[in-house]
């Protein structure tokens, strides 16, 4: 009989132990089926991960539920790929020396090959997008010059020739003066000049902005091709067999067992009605990859999750674990979700296991907000 009521004990303290403590899931599984398939009891559960997550944590220890005792099976991967085509434009730039086009056309190329190493194609030139400008200027100078004809001058006298003369809003300086006999006249026996011709130079120093080259931008357009694997599906089988209680004879209890097994019981009991039975997981952005954030209790009477007492206080996407138990009492009801000031709604559906469910809280309060909203209060 000692040893009976010591294996009472030892069960209950490890039933307490049970109830305070949990299981963190790494992947939360997309779906989970308990089914008799030709006389075999099986537990399904399927996985979505990224092609970097490793799906070794995937497969569980053996679990009991409803009366059958679960162990590892079976692991299928199928692999989720894709084949996409897209229209694709990529920019070239070149430097040249000139603007002129066919130069400019002799450094394109007519295609060009894309690889970005997800997706590849050919991509032709677009030659309605070509465009040139000066990639930078300097001051350069350059010489001006003008020539004008004087005629009938009676003697090749520099005081008839301007000095200076404008050509297109620019003054320009006699730089040179070249004489000629237009016509002669005979004085007694000789011939003499009689009018002169005069033409005349003049210079000047001009200054102009030149460009030091110019950038070319271009359009490639084509179809590339993506192709790979965006996710794996993973399916883990589970065989159940049936477990089978062995019911003990019937023997008195001493008093001084009953009064352990009765405080036990007590303690049991305030360890059930106070557990936790939510679980609370936060989104790391990696696929169907989640972090255990804490536990919550979760009545049934009044069902109110306050998810801002954690302490660790999840963002973004969340995902809410309820015992089976809790959910099928919740099984139609609604669950409210406090997150700081806001609030939100969950219908429980069908329960089949550990009931899950995820919402998008959005961006926790900072704290110069939240002081603003009690005051506000």
């Amino acid at each position: 009989m000692k040893r009976t009521a010591m294996a009472l004990i030892l069960a209950l303290t490890l039933s307490l132990g049970l109830c305070v403590s949990a299981s963190a899931a790494e992947y939360i599984p997309d779906d989970v089926t308990y089914q008799n398939l030709n006389g075999q009891q099986l537990a399904i559960k399927v996985f979505t991960l990224l092609p970097e997550q490793d799906p070794s944590s995937l497969a569980e220890e053996d679990f009991e539920y409803d009366g059958f005792l679960y162990s590892h099976s079976s692991t299928v991967k199928e692999e989720q790929t894709y084949n996409e085509q897209n229209l694709h434009t990529e920019t070239v730039t070149i430097t040249t020396s000139t603007k002129n086009l066919e130069d400019i056309l002799a450094e394109l190329k007519p295609t060009i090959e894309y690889d970005n190493g997800v997706a590849s194609g050919t991509l032709a030139l677009d030659h309605s997008t070509i465009k040139t400008e000066a990639a930078g200027y300097k001051n350069s100078s350059y010489t001006v010059t003008a020539t004008k004809n004087y005629t009938g001058l009676d003697r090749n006298d520099s005081s008839y020739i301007d000095k200076t003369v404008v050509k297109n809003g620019r003054t320009l300086s006699l730089s040179n003066v070249t004489w000629s006999v237009e016509s002669t006249a005979l004085v007694g026996d000789e011939l003499v000049p009689a009018t002169y011709t005069a033409v005349a130079t003049y210079s000047g120093t001009a200054y102009s902005s030149v460009a030091t080259g110019y950038i070319t931008t271009a359009d490639y357009t084509g179809t590339v091709t993506a192709s790979g694997i965006s996710s794996i599906k993973y399916t883990v089988t589970y065989l159940g067999t049936p477990i089978v209680v062995e019911e003990e004879p019937s023997m008195a209890l001493p008093i001084a067992g009953m009064i352990v097994l009765t405080a036990a019981g007590a303690l049991l009991l305030i360890a059930l009605l106070t557990r936790k039975n939510t679980t609370v997981y936060e989104s790391t952005g990696k696929g169907n990859e989640y972090d255990k954030c804490g536990r919550l209790l979760l009545r049934t009477r009044n069902p109110e999750l306050r998810i801002d007492r954690l302490k660790n206080v999840p963002e973004g996407v969340i995902a809410i674990e309820v015992d089976e138990k809790a959910a099928r009492k919740l099984f139609g009801k609604k669950i409210n979700l406090r997150y700081f000031d806001q609030t939100f709604d969950h219908t429980v559906g069908t329960v089949n296991g550990p009931y899950w469910f995820k919402v998008d809280v959005g961006t926790a309060p900072t704290e110069e907000n939240a002081d603003h909203e009690e005051a506000a209060i």
